[in-house]
């Protein structure tokens, strides 16, 4: 493959293999945008644009209802097949419960990330399981814990985030309903902990 030597060489090459892809299953997400930016930019060869798109980590952010209250005994065991199962697929993680409600956040390869995702839409003990957010990135949030884990009542993470409003996060005022992106906030704090 001949080597293109100056950005509009590259930005050519990327309009046309963006025409060439519109619409499809194929056409870039957002990460892929920014590193054929980079690429078009000279800051990454192709090689290390392959590179960095196989080694992104996929995060996924969701909320659900639990169906029944589940006991301390119910989310321990949750919890312990989940650390088996996170632990074989190299996922990592946070799980919040809160007043029958779930948040999580999953991280690892789009491939695992979406398979556990489909588990957990299937399972039983939750229902009306949104999707809030899924993004690519270089890094984890979350690398050194498998599924960390949070059972705070809703006082707890109000307080949480007026804690990190004062902090100086510019989050949702205290006992202002939360929505996606207060959470999304909430969980990049999370991961700065």
């Amino acid at each position: 493959m001949k080597k293109l030597q100056t950005e509009e060489q590259r930005r050519s090459a990327i309009a046309w293999a963006i025409a060439l892809t519109a619409e499809t299953a194929l056409a870039p997400d957002q990460y892929e945008w920014a590193m054929l930016e980079r690429y078009a930019q000279g800051d990454l060869t192709l090689t290390e644009v392959i590179t960095q798109l196989d080694a992104r980590v996929h995060h996924l952010l969701y909320h659900s209802q639990a169906t029944r209250p589940l006991s301390s005994a119910d989310l321990t065991d949750l919890v312990e097949k989940s650390l088996a199962w996170n632990d074989a697929h190299n996922i990592t993680g946070m799980l919040c419960y809160s007043n029958g409600h779930f948040v999580q956040v999953l991280e690892g390869a789009a491939i695992d990330v979406q398979a556990l995702f489909t588990k957990i839409r299937q399972d039983r003990r939750h229902h009306q399981v949104v999707a809030l957010s899924e993004r690519a990135s270089e890094k984890r949030w979350f690398a050194d814990w498998r599924m960390a884990f949070i059972d705070a009542d809703l006082h707890e993470v109000y307080w949480l985030l007026g804690y990190l409003e004062a902090k100086g996060h510019n989050l949702v005022k205290p006992q202002f309903p939360l929505i996606p992106s207060h959470l999304m906030t909430l969980v990049q704090q999370f991961s700065n902990l």
